[in-house]
C-alpha cells in the first residue's frame, strides 16, 4: 500500500487556459505553475465536459459525460449510487483529504473525506463576499449608468485571511502531517478566479489595467451565434460594456491568479521538504474558464468557446513521467482521474468515456473531444426577458431565470483537428469556427459553402459520440434541494 502514489489535485475555477503565460498570455507570468510543467507534461489542448462547476466536478469525478451520470445542473449534485473515483481510492485504501469549494459531492460522499475544510457558496465566508461584491453595481456606459450583476473590487483583509491564503496553509499542513503509512489523494480546491472578482493586495495591483493587452472584439460578434450567449449579455447587463470595467474586471482576474499561484507554490515547497514529490502524482487544472474579455464579455455562460471550455491542464510524477514536456493532443477533464487511477495500479470503475492521458498509458490518443450544457429544457429567449426581468434597475433577475438558463437547451460542442461545430438541436444557428485561422471564434462559418464538408464531417461525428454515449437516466430540468423532487411546474412560466 505504502509504494502506491499519492495523488494530489490541485484545481481552481474558472479559470481559463489562455489566462496564463504557460498558454500564451504574456500579462500574467505564474512562476509556480511554470515549476510544475517543468516537472512533467503540459496538455495544451485540454477541455471540459461542461462549462459550469457542479457537472465539470461531477464529470471529473467519475470519468463521465453530464448526460450519462445526471448532474446537468448546479443544483444536481453527484447522484447517488455513481461509482465515483474518490470512493474507489477509498476502498484502495487511501486517505482522501478536501480542502476548499466541493460543489460535487453529497454529504455521505463528501463524508469519505476524513480530512476536509470546505468552503460553500451558502457559508458565512461565500455570503460575506458576495455580499461585498454587490454594493456596487453601477458602471458608466455612452448611455449613461448602467447596472451590472458583479464589478471588480480590492478585498480588504490579509492574503493569510483570505480563502487562498487559508486553503495554502491548510494543504501544507495535511503534507507536513503524513507519516507514508498510506498514500493519500488529497483534493485542494481553490474557489477562485471565480466571482466576486476581487483579491487582496499586493496581488490587486499586479496587473494595472492600462497595461493590459485586450482580446480582439467585433461589433456584430454575437449576431451570427446562437441567442444564449446574447441572452447573457442581457441578464448579467453586459451590453456595450466599456473597455475600461473589462480591463479593471481582467487586472482583479489576473491578480486572483497570481495568487493561487503563489499558493500553489507554498504546496510544492512542503512536497518538497517533507520529501514527497516523487512519490506523489501532481494535477493542476481548472473545472471551466470564464471569457475574460472575449467577445466583450465577462464571467461565464451556457455557450461552448474555447474561453469558456478550454482549461489548463499539467500532471507530474518525477521519475516516472516525461519532464517538461509539451502534449499537443486533444485531451478531456474526463481523462484526468483514469490516468491517476491507471498510473496507481487501481483498476477503475467500468463504463467510463475518460482515458489515460496520452504518454501515461496504452490508450491511443483522442481525434475529438466533447462538450455540452443544459438539460433539454425549452429556449430562453430575448422576447422572454421583458415580462421575467424586474422592473426596478438596480434589482438582481429573479432565480428562476438562472434555473432556466442553466438547464435550457442541449447545446453540444465537437472539436477536432482545425475546427469546432456547436449545434443545438431546439436552436437553428448552428456554429462552425476554423480555430487555426480564428482562434477567438469571431467567425461563424457554419453557412460558408466552402465549409459544408467540415460542417458535415464534425455534424456525423456529434452523432456518433451521442448515440456511443446515450443510455443514461432522464434528468429532471429543476430540483428543490430539500425535497428532491423535480420542480419544473413551480419555475418555468405557464407559456411553456
Amino acid at each position: 500500500m505504502a509504494e502506491r502514489p499519492n495523488i494530489l489535485v490541485l484545481m481552481t475555477d474558472q479559470q481559463k487556459a489562455t489566462a496564463i503565460g504557460l498558454y500564451g498570455n504574456l500579462d500574467v507570468p505564474t512562476p509556480a505553475l511554470e515549476r510544475l510543467a517543468e516537472r512533467g507534461v503540459r496538455y495544451d489542448q485540454c477541455y471540459t465536459p461542461h462549462p459550469l462547476c457542479v457537472p465539470a466536478r461531477v464529470s471529473f469525478w467519475t470519468g463521465r459525460y453530464p448526460h450519462q451520470h445526471g448532474a446537468r445542473t448546479n443544483e444536481i449534485p453527484m447522484p447517488p449510487g455513481e461509482r465515483h473515483f474518490a470512493r474507489v481510492l477509498h476502498e484502495a485504501g487511501y486517505r482522501l483529504a478536501l480542502f476548499g469549494k466541493d460543489h460535487c459531492f453529497r454529504p455521505p460522499d463528501e463524508a469519505l473525506f476524513t480530512e476536509r475544510y470546505v468552503f460553500s457558496h451558502a457559508g458565512p465566508d461565500e455570503v460575506e463576499r458576495a455580499e461585498e461584491a454587490a454594493a456596487v453595481r453601477w458602471i458608466r456606459t455612452r448611455e449613461g449608468p448602467r447596472r451590472v450583476l458583479d464589478v471588480p473590487r480590492v478585498n480588504p483583509h490579509a492574503p493569510e485571511d483570505c480563502p487562498t491564503g487559508i486553503l495554502a496553509r491548510r494543504a501544507v499542513r495535511f503534507l507536513e502531517e503524513q507519516t507514508g503509512d498510506r498514500p493519500f489523494c488529497a483534493w485542494v480546491s481553490f474557489p477562485d478566479p471565480h466571482s466576486p472578482i476581487q483579491c487582496p493586495e499586493p496581488y490587486a495591483s499586479l496587473h494595472p489595467p492600462e497595461s493590459l493587452t485586450l482580446p480582439p472584439w467585433r461589433d456584430d460578434d454575437l449576431d451570427g451565434k446562437q441567442e444564449r450567449v446574447r441572452v447573457f449579455r442581457r441578464l448579467r447587463g453586459y451590453e456595450e460594456l466599456p473597455e475600461d470595467f473589462v480591463r479593471r474586471w481582467l487586472g482583479i482576474y489576473y491578480g486572483m491568479i497570481r495568487f493561487i499561484d503563489d499558493a500553489v507554490g507554498r504546496i510544492l515547497d512542503a512536497l518538497d521538504r517533507r520529501g514527497l514529490a516523487e512519490d506523489t502524482i501532481v494535477v493542476f487544472a481548472s473545472d471551466h474558464g470564464d471569457y475574460a474579455g472575449e467577445h466583450r464579455l465577462v464571467d461565464k455562460s451556457s455557450a461552448l468557446y474555447d474561453c469558456l471550455t478550454r482549461v489548463p491542464l499539467l500532471l507530474s510524477w518525477p521519475g516516472r513521467l516525461p519532464t517538461g514536456a509539451v502534449d499537443r493532443h486533444l485531451v478531456s477533464l474526463l481523462d484526468v482521474l483514469p490516468t491517476c487511477l491507471g498510473l496507481a495500479g487501481v483498476p477503475a470503475p467500468a463504463g467510463l468515456a475518460g482515458r489515460m492521458l496520452p504518454g501515461t498509458g496504452a490508450d491511443p490518443p483522442r481525434d475529438a473531444v466533447f462538450a455540452e450544457y443544459g438539460a433539454g429544457g425549452p429556449l430562453l429567449r430575448l422576447g422572454d426577458l421583458p415580462r421575467l426581468l424586474p422592473p426596478a434597475e438596480g434589482q438582481s433577475p429573479p432565480f428562476r431565470l438562472l434555473r432556466w438558463r442553466e438547464a435550457e437547451g442541449h447545446p453540444v460542442m465537437v472539436r477536432s483537428d482545425r475546427y469546432k461545430y456547436i449545434y443545438d438541436p431546439r436552436d437553428a444557428v448552428e456554429e462552425l469556427y476554423d480555430l487555426d485561422a480564428d482562434p477567438w471564434e469571431l467567425t461563424n462559418l457554419a453557412r460558408d459553402p466552402d465549409h459544408a464538408t467540415a460542417r458535415t464531417r464534425l455534424r456525423d461525428r456529434l452523432l456518433d459520440w451521442s448515440i456511443a454515449t446515450a443510455g443514461a437516466a432522464p434528468t429532471p430540468l429543476y430540483v428543490d434541494p430539500v425535497t428532491g423532487r423535480n420542480t419544473e411546474t413551480a419555475f418555468m412560466p405557464a407559456t411553456h
